[in-house]
């Protein structure tokens, strides 16, 4: 027998019909994040409302509301193990189902426990939909040989500023919670759940990522290859024989039993976890960015209020404008990473939101205060637009190279980033109370420098066939 000598850099073909079975799966991959983000997205413009019909303090709604990042931080872990045991895809359906009917459960809290422990629950499912649509966006991404990420995360973002309209206008209206959140998971679940039939059944690789060899010139030494014109194949030892685990070993010494070698082989297998060691400089990252995120989306209005003097219409603009610029360089950022590479990207994106943040510190007590600090926020949703799926697509792609689901390294890079999340908001409140918000304010700029100074960890996890990335010019 002999195996074919192929290029390792030439990527695997992929027919029409292989080309339009990957497109579908990645339109139905961001179908279920637009989905994701706008139910969640459609809550918080309600949560004012909750607060007079429950007649909640100001602490007892921050206890309650508690409720989503616990049932987040409590699941992540366990959704991560379930979409390697069971597919993404089957976990999309489910969580799909699952978060769409728990979001009803809102109309029927009566006070701080159950209003908790039903955000636990929606939060738990949402988190699962989450590590699940990832892990099978990094398959389709691996399948296409080129990046998808960022296109996918733009449809969450889309999803999240679609959301908050529609609530805002809800609450507007003065339409029901119920009513609102009915025909949202009823049009969600409708549109959302048929497409899932489009993705992708399989959460490991289906082909070889380091080729065996590489293609060798002719040599008369070598037997041809007629698959390969100028080319030769290399010889592969004969498979033994059915019967010689149990023939004897050397110097008469019986061979290991078929199920001893089974057992050593499973005992070979548990240290594959390594894989996840190198994800760890990932999770860095992946921390900073959810922690501006968190800053930016509960104390972008604020900071316009109290520091610049915005007017209250005027301040929730600033979010507006950040998750805007974030949803347009998520949509061009796919390809300025395959042309221009990870560090190249999203460096200076990252050095020119922290440039742009600080000038808007700088000038906050002054009259164009208001638009400059509005400027920066915009500018810091560019900069952190590519962080998060560029996080991802690494952590999947490093999974799948090792031959492992991708779902537990995105679910370990993910769980690292919710508490980026949730230790933003509190730690920028804390410091205000020391050192007063506008000094605090700065930690934004230190986030946007250390994020430029770790873009280089990103690098290295190309899809297959999209190319390595550019290394860094000279200095």
């Amino acid at each position: 027998m002999a195996r074919s000598v192929t290029d390792e850099a030439v990527p695997p073909a992929v027919d029409a019909e292989a080309l339009r079975e990957l497109s579908r799966a990645r339109a139905a991959t961001m179908v279920c994040f637009f989905v994701l983000a706008l139910l969640f997205a459609s809550w918080a413009p309600r949560i004012p409302q909750v607060k007079e019909e429950l007649g909640l303090s100001d602490g007892e709604l921050g206890l309650a509301l508690l409720g989503g990042p616990a049932g987040a931080l409590a699941t992540i872990s366990i959704a991560g193990f379930l979409v390697g045991r069971l597919g993404s895809r089957a976990m999309v359906r489910v969580t799909l189902v699952g978060y769409a009917a728990a979001a009803l459960g809102l109309v029927v809290v009566s006070g701080v426990p159950s209003l908790f422990a039903v955000l636990a629950l929606w939060s738990a499912l949402a988190c699962a939909l989450d590590v699940a649509s990832n892990a099978q966006a990094a398959i389709v991404e691996d399948r296409f040989g080129r990046r998808i990420m960022m296109t996918v995360h733009a449809a969450w973002t889309g999803g999240a500023l679609a959301g908050a309209v529609l609530g805002a206008g809800a609450a507007a209206l003065d339409l029901s919670l119920g009513l609102q959140f009915l025909v949202l998971g009823a049009a969600a679940t409708a549109g959302a759940l048929p497409v899932t039939g489009w993705m992708l059944g399989g959460d490991r690789p289906t082909r070889p990522i380091r080729p065996a060899s590489v293609a060798l010139p002719a040599d008369p030494a070598l037997p041809a290859d007629p698959a390969l014109p100028g080319t030769h194949a290399l010889p592969v030892d004969p498979a033994p024989p059915a019967d010689a685990a149990r023939a004897p070993g050397p110097a008469g010494r019986p061979r290991a039993s078929p199920r001893r070698l089974r057992r050593g082989r499973s005992r070979r297998r548990l240290p594959s976890l390594r894989w996840a060691v190198p994800l760890l400089p990932l999770t860095m990252i992946t921390f900073a960015s959810y922690l501006g995120e968190g800053i930016a989306a509960d104390w972008s209005a604020v900071y316009l209020t109290d520091v610049t003097g915005a007017s209250p219409g005027l301040a929730g603009v600033g979010l507006v404008a950040y998750m805007t610029c974030m949803l347009g360089v998520r949509l061009m950022g796919d390809r300025l990473v395959e042309t221009h590479g990870v560090r190249r990207t999203i460096r200076p994106l990252a050095f020119a939101s922290a440039v742009v943040f600080a000038l808007a510190l700088a000038a906050a007590d002054t009259p164009s205060g208001t638009v400059l600090g509005i400027a920066g926020f915009a500018v810091l949703g560019a900069g952190l637009a590519c962080v998060v799926p560029a996080a991802f697509s690494a952590a999947g792609q490093r999974a799948v190279r090792a031959g492992a689901p991708a779902g537990p390294a995105i679910a370990l890079v993910s769980s690292v980033g919710y508490a980026g999340w949730l230790a933003g908001p509190p730690l920028i409140g804390g410091l205000a109370e020391l050192v007063g918000l506008h000094t605090t304010m700065w930690t934004v700029v230190g986030l946007a420098c250390a994020i430029a100074a770790l873009t280089g960890v990103l690098a290295g996890f190309a899809p297959i066939g999209s190319g390595p990335d550019p290394p860094d010019p000279p200095a």
